[in-house]
């Protein structure tokens, strides 16, 4: 019951940071955003691990943090890349399925029986990939261009890397492998965005919703990592993978976002696959 809670909590978190990350990549670019939304997290996270020391953490929980930070960083920067470009309510379910599949597939791939449920979910979540990206008419494809696809698969995908590395980390190490991730990731990112825009920080009238979604987003990790040591990877992947709701009904109350018939299948699709992934 505690992993449920608390991927139930990472879900709402993600949701909500990846509503106002979007909105501020819409205004500066994906890259500096999260640059600088993981700067902030990677200052918070630094001082939970002071305030909150790990009681047995190792050069493998460090490196294995270093890695998610690498994964994780390009795969935010493709998700808020993706809701600028594309519909935000598209965007999020089709990140979601697959984020939700694939760990699914690792384990099953590591030995692990998959439930028939499970099987069907993920399924669902590779059809919610089709549904999504072949909407045929002139408006759809406006709302859901190429890239926007390709951007929300790659996320998908880098999301599915991270679970699995921060899985490996100790259960004694607290939150230090957060920590190295966010180093990592707002180093490598920050190195970029100075080399593409010779500036690190964002304009001003977009640092409150950068800013918010790396203090979003480094508390929703926090749940994460906790959960993915008291439950099953697999279920705390595909539950806390039910951030697209969040974010679609923020899409839909603050920006107005309507959907196509065949839209609304695939969106339904994909939060079906996230549910049956998560039966027992």
């Amino acid at each position: 019951m505690t992993a449920v809670l608390l991927a139930a909590t990472v879900a709402a978190g993600f949701g909500v940071a990846n509503f106002i990350g979007g909105i501020a990549s819409r205004r500066a670019a994906a890259l500096a955003v999260t640059a600088n939304a993981h700067l902030l997290g990677a200052a918070l996270l630094g001082g939970a691990v002071l305030l909150f020391p790990a009681r047995h953490a190792t050069l493998a929980d460090v490196g294995w943090g270093g890695f998610a930070g690498v994964t994780g960083g390009f795969a935010v920067v493709a998700l808020y890349a993706a809701l600028a470009y594309g519909r935000m309510s598209l965007v999020a379910p089709l990140t979601a399925a697959i984020s939700a599949a694939l760990p699914a597939l690792y384990d099953v791939a590591s030995g692990t029986v998959l439930r028939p449920a499970t099987g069907l979910g993920i399924v669902l979540a590779l059809v919610a990939v089709i549904v999504v990206s072949a909407s045929g008419d002139t408006e759809s494809r406006a709302a859901m261009p190429l890239r926007a696809v390709l951007l929300s698969v790659a996320a998908g995908v880098g999301f599915s890397v991270t679970l699995i590395a921060y899985s490996f980390s100790g259960a004694d190490s607290g939150f230090v492998p957060l920590a190295a991730a966010r180093i990592v990731s707002s180093v490598l990112l920050g190195g970029l965005t100075l080399i593409r825009f010779r500036s690190y920080l964002v304009a001003a009238d977009v640092r409150t919703f950068t800013f918010g979604s790396g203090v979003i987003e480094a508390l929703a990790n926090v749940a994460l990592i906790t959960a993915l040591r008291t439950g099953p990877l697999a279920v705390v992947a595909v539950l806390a993978a039910m951030h697209p709701v969040v974010t679609i009904l923020l899409a839909r109350g603050f920006l107005g976002e309507r959907l196509q018939g065949v839209q609304r299948a695939g969106v339904a699709l994909a939060l079906v696959a996230i549910v049956m992934a998560a039966l027992p």
